[in-house]
């Protein structure tokens, strides 16, 4: 299972105080920008957490 994103603590790309880094520092190109919001594709994301520990909205997590 994929790491989860919070759709009431993520604002979207566009208001994203660190401007959708978690799409940027993905390593495997599994978070994608789907209008306006980072959708994470299941079958590429290891859960190594590296959106995890970089959201300023805390809005991502581990199962």
């Amino acid at each position: 299972m994929a790491v989860i994103i919070d759709s009431n603590k993520c604002s979207g790309v566009d208001n994203c105080p660190a401007n959708g880094l978690c799409i940027e520092i993905c390593a495997l190109d599994s978070i994608n920008n789907v209008n306006g919001m980072p959708v994470i594709d299941e079958n590429l994301c290891p859960e190594c957490g590296l959106c995890v520990m970089n959201c300023p909205n805390e809005a991502i997590s581990k199962p």
